[in-house]
């Protein structure tokens, strides 16, 4: 069978604290580092927590109500922010629509198309949301296993020296998963919207981890896509 599983699968139904790209580690070290970043932020003491579906996907549980599929990387899951303030709950509440947000940290389009593959016939969303990741990554499946290689994750060095030397893999791989959800979308008769993970750069803020964007670019962003819609 195929694997659609959420890397959270290990904290489905879960409420926690803090998360991979989100720690209290790196926490820590920027109270230390970046202090005046993360008071002008807003964020010493400020604290919240990351609440999982059952799926293990960070939004609530999946209905039969009209929905918005959302998919992409921490710039979509809204790691660093109160789930209230990311662009995905902010576009769905003001169409009065469910948020099933499919955003992974970390993920590739790879993962999207996996994703979008698996569960728009279970969601039947009236609109797919896709904000393309940053760099160069690819996924590997298995059945216990789910990881996406990027620069920087030394378990795939030897990997990505093969395969990640030449953009062309990156460019194509990213094409055929956004034809791929393409195509998925048009066989569904579902409106499809494409975004950039820098199209999120429209404002002067920061999330807790201070590396992506924040409240006040999130909620900018949120305003574009839902005048698209």
């Amino acid at each position: 069978m195929p694997n659609y599983n959420s890397i959270y699968k290990g904290i489905a139904g879960h409420t926690v604290n803090w998360v991979s790209g989100d720690s209290l580690n790196l926490y820590n070290k920027n109270l230390i580092n970046r202090y005046d970043d993360l008071k002008k932020y807003n964020w010493i003491n400020n604290h919240f927590t990351y609440t999982f579906n059952s799926l293990g996907f960070r939004c609530n549980e999946f209905t039969h109500d009209p929905t918005i599929m959302f998919l992409g990387c921490s710039y979509t899951m809204g790691i660093g922010l109160p789930v209230e303030y990311i662009w995905p709950e902010l576009v769905s509440k003001n169409l009065n629509m469910n948020c099933a947000n499919l955003g992974i940290c970390g993920s590739s389009p790879d993962t999207a198309f996996r994703l979008c593959h698996g569960y728009i016939d279970k969601i039947k969303p009236k609109v797919v949301i896709f904000m393309l990741p940053p760099g160069i990554r690819c996924e590997n499946v298995n059945d216990d296993e789910i990881s996406n290689i990027m620069v920087g994750n030394h378990k795939y060095d030897y990997y990505l020296k093969i395969w990640g030397v030449d953009e062309n893999n990156d460019y194509f791989n990213r094409e055929k998963n956004i034809l791929g959800i393409k195509m998925l979308c048009h066989m569904h008769n579902i409106k499809l919207i494409l975004v950039d993970h820098t199209d999120l750069h429209c404002g002067d803020s920061l999330s807790r981890d201070l590396m992506h964007r924040g409240i006040e670019c999130n909620d900018i962003f949120s305003k574009k896509i839902i005048a698209q819609i």
